[in-house]
């Protein structure tokens, strides 16, 4: 049979502390070529719309100790607006009544039956918080009390949980640009988790002071200036557009999710220009980064002293982040009896590819 989630039942099956066991468990692995990755590919079409795109993406990976690959696709209208002085990129709710398509498929590296379809959406956020909270776990001071987040979208929400998950944060000072968001997310956080979470009134506010700095927006520029990092603190990057270039070389110890591959960009031929909302990372040697795998099994050093200042960057994404949490929600989600399971066979055929 293969289970059908959605992101309600996959919230109520996934649990914080099964999500980072798995995730580490995921990076371990990795360390030991163990796990698979493909380079995550985008591909792109002319939109009617002003200033958007069709954006078709798509990842996978494989973790041989939980026997499963997992592909991650998501189907997109995205499109270029300046909010703020500050250009975004913002996907577009056109499927149906006002949603978007995103899907994660779960299949068994011992058979290669299709084990479970689930919506990306929560597992998205989960895995890139996630992530960013074992790189907290290896290079943030264990007594960090104060966390500055800036954004206050469901990236923001993820990071806030995991990253309070990690280290003994009793006080959250939250920023985003639109002041009504930032009140409801900060009212919305502390009565989840009980944590005293203040709206502040700039990136430079919640900066100032905190032990543990989180940028998590859709910014494409930089939302602080890294002039303002103070010793003993650590920085997470979700994305390398919303960070200062500068952190890279202000930072004393500077970890990166991966070195493996870039993202591919693939645009119809003859086109003299990339489509609005195509964002190319900028060339760059991350060979000179240890990836977070390499701080979890010992191989690069990790913090050695209370005044350095680190950095983690959640460079690029990749399958084995959606293998993970895959895996994770479909055992938790087996467990509990949530789901709906259909029959295997409607995804089987008896002709040979």
């Amino acid at each position: 049979m293969t289970l059908i989630l959605n992101n309600e039942e996959i919230q109520h099956a996934l649990s914080a502390e099964d999500c980072l066991e798995v995730m580490e468990e995921a990076y371990r692995e990795q360390a030991s070529s163990q796990a698979v990755n493909r380079p995550t590919s985008h591909s792109y079409l002319a939109h009617s719309l002003p200033q958007a795109t069709y954006s078709f993406k798509s990842v996978d990976g494989g973790v041989r100790k939980f026997g499963v690959l997992a592909l991650r696709i998501t189907s997109d209208i995205v499109q270029e607006k300046n909010v703020n002085n500050s250009v975004r990129l913002e996907k577009l709710p056109l499927a149906g009544t006002g949603k978007f398509l995103g899907l994660v498929q779960l299949f068994s590296v011992e058979t290669g039956e299709l084990l479970a379809i689930m919506p990306d959406g929560l597992i998205q956020q989960t895995r890139v918080g996630v992530t960013s909270a074992l790189g907290a776990k290896v290079l943030a001071r264990p007594d960090s009390e104060v966390l500055g987040l800036i954004g206050s979208g469901g990236q923001a929400r993820a990071h806030f949980r995991y990253l309070t998950s990690v280290r003994p944060i009793k006080r959250v000072k939250i920023f985003s640009p639109n002041s009504d968001h930032r009140k409801a997310f900060a009212a919305q956080m502390e009565r989840e988790t009980e944590i005293p979470t203040e709206p502040v009134g700039s990136a430079e506010a919640a900066v100032k002071d905190s032990d543990v700095v989180c940028t998590a927006t859709n910014s494409s520029r930089p939302v602080f200036n890294a002039k303002l990092l103070e010793p003993g603190m650590h920085y997470n990057a979700i994305r390398e557009f919303e960070m200062d270039e500068a952190a890279l070389e202000r930072c004393d110890v500077v970890a990166i999710h991966t070195r493996f591959g870039g993202i591919q960009h693939h645009l119809p031929p003859g086109l003299d220009r990339d489509l609005p909302g195509v964002r190319r990372e900028k060339p760059r040697d991350w060979s000179r980064y240890p990836e977070i795998s390499d701080l979890l099994v010992g191989r690069a050093p990790s913090r050695t002293s209370d005044r350095q200042v680190t950095l983690f960057l959640n460079n690029v994404g990749t399958g084995v982040q959606f293998a993970a949490m895959g895996y994770c929600a479909y055992r938790a989600a087996k467990e509990k009896g949530l789901g709906h399971e259909v029959p295997t066979d409607w995804f089987l055929q008896d002709i040979k590819p």
